[in-house]
């Protein structure tokens, strides 16, 4: 239970432990909220957070959570919630990110792209491409596991692993 507890914190702070860095230069970080809302960034921390969600309903199950059902309660009703007030406080942190990293100059250009019908595109693209290449890689590791696992099999089993 202990180290359940601890792995669950241990997660939170991996995964949205805020970050200390010089503000970014106002401008930068105006163009960097922009592109973030022309991306749909907001869209793809929500699916994070439901992923999240799924492991945090795993993590408090194993902690000892009595059914899934009050598992699911402690996560939606307790947890994330905090995770939801805190959300401005990410966006900050990621367009820090893009501030820090572009110039000004940069970011325009980039929100310029965004706006034009290949940008557009490009975007309304994204989803589909980003859901295939998720899954291209994991056939392609799923392949390389099966058949690096065949070709060291007896290896394997000297070292004590079942296959």
């Amino acid at each position: 239970m202990k180290t359940t507890c601890a792995t669950l914190a241990f997660a939170a702070l991996v995964l949205l432990a805020p970050f200390s860095a010089a503000p970014a230069d106002n401008g930068a970080q105006q163009e960097a909220l922009q592109l973030a809302d022309l991306t749909g960034s907001d869209a793809v921390t929500n699916r994070v957070m439901s992923a999240m969600r799924g492991q945090m309903i795993q993590i408090i199950t194993a902690a000892g959570a009595k059914s899934e059902d009050q598992a699911k309660d402690i996560v939606d009703n307790l947890l994330m919630p905090e995770f939801r007030a805190d959300l401005p406080q990410l966006r900050q942190q990621m367009a820090t990110i893009w501030a820090d990293t572009l110039s000004v100059a940069d970011l325009h250009a980039i929100t310029q792209f965004y706006s034009t019908q290949a940008g557009k595109h490009l975007l309304a693209a994204m989803p589909e491409i980003t859901e295939k290449s998720i899954q291209t890689g994991i056939n392609w590791g799923q392949s390389v596991a099966r058949a690096a696992v065949q070709k060291h099999a007896d290896e394997l089993r000297k070292r004590g692993i079942r296959i």
